[in-house]
């Protein structure tokens, strides 16, 4: 903010997350989805995500579900929400 060059830690983080290595990429972004939809290995009904530090970036693997899918409820109303937000309906 305010400085004419970046400094060293903004330049390491630039550089780890072009590689996809600290945060995720526009080309690694779906991996998670296209594994859950493919892989052999997926299991039915499990939530996959990147597996790097604070599943930021990395390759796909199964995830813990966020708090709000662990309710029937809540997972509901998300998922209705989704698919108005995205204007499609999934049966």
């Amino acid at each position: 903010m305010g400085r004419a060059r970046d400094t060293w830690g903004v330049r390491v983080i630039r550089a780890l997350s072009a590689r996809g290595i600290l945060f995720g990429t526009v080309r690694t972004a779906p991996l998670p989805a296209l594994y859950a939809a493919t892989s052999p290995h997926a299991e039915r009904g499990a939530f996959y995500g990147p597996s790097g530090p604070g599943h930021l970036g990395g390759p796909p693997a199964q995830q813990k579900l966020y708090s709000r899918l662990r309710s029937t409820n809540d997972a509901h109303r998300i998922w209705e929400l989704s698919e108005e937000l995205a204007g499609v309906r999934c049966a």
